[in-house]
């Protein structure tokens, strides 16, 4: 009788401990630019609501720190089920086997959400790794009470760029033509490959061999030299997001970025514009940007793959895409 009573005492406390225990997602987050930790948060404390028994413990880190702590976390094994990433990141990530392809996870009425060429981002050796959250190109967001006292135009070439720079330039009074940064190399190469492309260069070619070199990227690379002479002083100290609060201060005549970082200058009150990046003088077309993506792909070490699908697909739906961009 001891022996049965011990038993079924066992069974019940399984079963107990079966329902109480949580299905833990771990996900990788950035903050930084337009990401916020509550808006992040939001979502995932809706996606909880939504999915009783489970819950989404979100990391995050700075999009400068981002790419050390993937590499680590997957060093060590302790990678995230999810993680938000740089779509330039995709070759590297799947050649290391670090994530996973998502083809079969990919439905057509997703696959309907984005054109071609924005899932070609996230496509790499015939598979797709991530799912696209954020999207944009790059303009020149331009402060016109600047432009218009110094009776600066729209530039529409690489002179007139250069020029509108050094008219608004005035360094004794804190103002500055143009803010660049240079800060580890996201910021580099997300300044500089608008150069080098505006201007018809490339980092490879369609066979695959380095072509940085060329003349069209180092006469890219020259202008940029050139045009960091009317930039606020230190641009190698700067990262993309300290240019968004520079900006803000109204002491900026321009600098590149996507669209939507133009609202914290516009709510600052500062007067805010915008233009298309002009070609160099070696490209034959007048304007020139590079679509920038970002996405959420899962890791190979993730043991809840069906789980991290189900929130991939929450986070990126068209109703949670539309509240996050509004």
């Amino acid at each position: 009788m001891r022996k049965f009573l011990t038993l079924a005492l066992l069974a019940i406390l399984l079963v107990g401990l079966s329902f109480s225990a949580e299905r833990v997602l771990k996900v990788l987050m950035p903050i930084g630019g337009g990401y916020t930790i509550e808006d992040q948060e939001a979502i995932a404390k809706e996606f909880e609501k939504d999915h009783p028994g489970v819950k989404i413990e979100m990391e995050f880190v700075g999009w400068e720190e981002l790419w050390d702590k993937i590499i680590t976390s997957i060093g060590a094994g302790a990678a995230p089920d999810v993680m938000y990433i740089g779509s330039r990141w995709i070759p590297a990530l799947a050649d290391m086997g670090a994530i996973i392809p998502l083809d079969e996870y990919i439905t057509s009425e997703k696959k309907a959400m984005y054109y071609d060429t924005v899932w070609d981002t996230v496509t790499y050796k015939g598979h797709i790794w991530g799912v696209v959250r954020a999207m944009s190109t790059k303009v020149f967001i331009y402060n016109k009470k600047l432009f218009e006292e110094k009776g600066v135009k729209i530039p529409t070439n690489w002179d007139e760029l250069l020029e509108a720079a050094k008219k608004i330039y005035d360094p004794d009074k804190g103002i500055y033509g143009i803010a660049m940064c240079g800060k580890k190399f996201v910021s580099t190469v997300t300044q500089f490959q608008q150069y080098l492309y505006a201007n018809g260069g490339k980092i490879v070619d369609e066979k695959g061999n380095v072509v940085i070199n060329d003349e069209k990227a180092v006469k890219a690379l020259e202008f940029y030299k050139e045009l960091s002479k009317y930039a606020q002083p230190g641009i190698v100290e700067w990262k993309r997001e300290d240019l968004i609060k520079l900006f803000e201060t109204g002491k900026v005549g321009m600098y590149i970025d996507h669209v939507h970082n133009a609202r914290r200058a516009l709510e600052k009150g500062v007067d805010v514009g915008f233009f298309l990046i002009p070609g160099g003088p070696d490209s034959d077309k007048p304007y020139a940007t590079v679509i920038v993506t970002d996405c959420i792909s899962i890791t190979s070490q993730s043991k809840n793959r069906d789980l991290a699908v189900e929130f991939i697909n929450y986070m990126t739906s068209f109703e949670k895409q539309a509240e996050w961009d509004l």
